[in-house]
């Protein structure tokens, strides 16, 4: 009996005889359930029922009836702009998979919708883009929801995971919408919703726990069925995964990043430039890490030492006096160094501050959105504590702040190009702002903090819907001004390779860039050039704005190129945009409606229904910022 986990005595007046016969009389699935069960009511202190197969028949609704091998149903709906909801779905799905549901996994953008009305149980995961904006796969399927032509929905059963970014005013609003609607529509909650900031996996696996917790227990588990899972620490549960990831073996996530050295940083800037880009590369030789052209690269930064002496200054506490927070003990100095965000500011931290002081000014600027909006940009925690000074412990400090988010950065490099390699293309963002120099928290800490020979703590992060088309002989427009070209970077070096570095049969690669002067601005010049003689680069137009009286930008050379564009889209190509997304971002859409617009003959009506299309078809992709 070796296999036999040790375990202490059992408690005075434990019946072993009904423990024997648990063990011997009921499957290990069972065994797995009841393990669960038990430990749920001991934690929330209630008493068993006497008959436990009644309870199996009970519920707070009725689960679909088994017919011969059918299982109950489940639909996981998603709606993703860079994948992270589409893997909180498949998580979900997993985990409800093996409590012994049917499950169905659909993207919004294929969803049909009159069969939401027919559904028994539908778990959403949603994330929200920007300003409180639905991902664009989700876009006609919230329009519909919204709408008038919605169906009653009295039968359905449903939870909301939102997925978003505590830095946006309209944090998780798609999600939020969404579960709102569905309870208007007549729906039953079974869980509470969960709106999951940037670092979402532990909120996640909690809401998959209450979830779970309130779905019925299928039939077929009484009967032996086909369940997996057990209780975790919470008395939810979670699916059993064999191959858990751990510091230390070899597998590397966000959880537990690699420690990555710096090979080289390089300034890419001529002398003289307003601007100052660097490029970046780590070794990630090793540590078993892959990517593809499209993928981020995650860091962890520290924040500036000059930004937490402010803050420290402004709030009178002393760095050096040892606390504890989140379970650990340090210096203050040392959490707000690496633990919390400091130069960002969120709604909930205006919140917590405004409730704490009960600042009359900070309530009164929540309930102004434009107000709060421009309140919030450019300043800083320092800012915050001294327009509005209190005094305040060392807990409470830390008690309003946000987790220090890792930051993502678009990856400029070909795995194939450059084996065991990752590249970043990093803008340092330095500006002032109330006569006091801002320092961006992880462009400086790239710029200034780490030094080559120098390791720091990396992961990957997905981005499954910009990458290159899965038909290599399709062609592709690209539009990067500044860092933005750094994707493009690596679409073009994975293209080459995969045509050993000539022109033969593949589909033509055209690069739009823009920056502000071209002698001291154009990023990778060199390597572009070398790609255009080769003819892995079919075109090259470039907007260096401030060359010339008039500014030039990547929209107008976009419309330059009119016929050639429209021609090229009506052929199948796919069209990326990576920058700005506050102004860059918008002002290229427009200038493609235009585009379609002026060569089709039909008008601004169609142009807007051709690019609907063309982003369903996931032909118009975007990674902006």
């Amino acid at each position: 009996m070796s296999n036999i986990l040790s375990a202490p005595p059992p408690p005075v007046g434990f019946d072993t005889d009904l423990l024997k016969k648990l063990v011997t009389q009921h499957s290990a699935l069972q065994q797995m359930w009841l393990s669960g069960y038990l430990y749920g009511v001991a934690l929330h202190g209630q008493s068993a029922p006497n008959d436990l197969q009644a309870l199996l028949s009970e519920s707070s609704f009725a689960a679909p009836a088994l017919n011969g091998n059918s299982k109950p149903k489940i639909t996981v709906l998603f709606g993703s702009q860079t994948g992270n909801s589409k893997k909180v779905a498949n998580q979900v799905a997993t985990s409800v998979r093996e409590h012994g549901w049917e499950v169905t996994v659909a993207d919004l953008n294929d969803y049909p919708t009159k069969q939401l009305k027919d559904e028994k149980v539908v778990l959403l995961v949603i994330s929200t883009q920007g300003e409180g904006e639905p991902p664009v796969a989700a876009e006609e399927f919230h329009k519909w929801l919204m709408g008038a032509r919605a169906p009653k929905l009295e039968g359905l059963k449903f939870a909301v995971c939102g997925l978003g970014d505590r830095s946006y005013l309209q944090f998780c609003q798609t999600g939020k919408e969404f579960d709102a609607r569905f309870e208007a529509l007549g729906a039953t909650r079974i869980a509470e919703r969960v709106d999951c900031d940037v670092d979402f996996e532990e909120a996640v696996e909690e809401w998959i726990g209450k979830v779970l917790e309130n779905l019925p227990v299928p039939a077929a588990l009484a009967a032996g069925g086909t369940q997996v899972g057990i209780s975790n620490t919470n008395g939810h549960y979670a699916a059993a995964h064999p191959a858990a990831k751990a510091a230390g073996t070899g597998t590397f996530d966000r959880k537990h990043p690699f420690a990555a050295p710096i090979l080289e940083k390089i300034q890419l800037n001529g002398r003289g430039s307003q601007k100052e880009t660097w490029h970046l590369e780590l070794s990630l030789e090793g540590s078993g890490l892959a990517y593809e052209p499209g993928d981020s690269l995650g860091i962890y930064p520290q924040n500036p030492p000059s930004l937490v002496r402010e803050v420290l200054y402004a709030a009178m506490l002393n760095g050096n006096k040892t606390v504890i927070f989140n379970e650990k003990e340090n210096t203050l100095r040392h959490f707000l160094l690496r633990e919390v965000e400091l130069s960002v500011l969120t709604r909930e931290l205006i919140e917590k501050y405004a409730t704490w002081s009960n600042n009359a000014k900070l309530k009164a600027l929540l309930e102004d959105n434009a107000a709060l909006k421009q309140f919030l940009w450019g300043r800083n925690v320092a800012d915050l504590i001294r327009e509005f000074p209190a005094a305040m412990s060392e807990a409470t400090l830390l008690s309003f702040l946000r987790k220090m988010p890792p930051r993502l950065y678009s990856i400029a490099s070909s795995l194939e190009a450059h084996p065991d390699e990752v590249h970043l293309t990093v803008a340092a963002v330095r500006y002032e702002y109330g006569g006091r120099p801002h320092l961006g928290t992880a462009s400086t800490f790239l710029a200034d903090r780490v030094a080559a020979g120098e390791s720091m703590p990396v992961f990957i992060e997905r981005n499954e819907y910009f990458k290159l088309p899965t038909d290599d002989s399709t062609d592709i427009i690209m539009v990067g001004p500044g860092t933005g070209v750094a994707p493009f970077r690596a679409f073009v070096e994975e293209r080459s390779e995969s045509r050993g570095g000539t022109s033969r049969q593949q589909g033509k690669n055209w690069l739009f860039f823009g920056n502000p002067h071209f002698e001291t601005d154009f990023l990778y010049q060199t390597e572009w050039l070398n790609h255009l003689k080769r003819g892995t680069l079919d075109r090259l137009d470039v907007a260096f704005s401030r060359d010339q009286a008039d500014k030039i930008y990547v929209q107008h050379r976009l419309a330059e190129r009119s016929k050639l564009i429209y021609e090229r889209l009506e052929n199948g190509a796919h069209f990326y945009v990576c920058g700005d997304k506050e102004r860059m971002a918008s002002d290229v859409q427009n200038a493609v409606l235009q585009i379609v617009a002026k060569e089709s003959g039909k008008g601004e009506e169609y142009a807007t229904e051709y690019l609907k299309g063309l982003k369903k078809q996931r032909r118009y992709l975007e990674d902006v910022y």
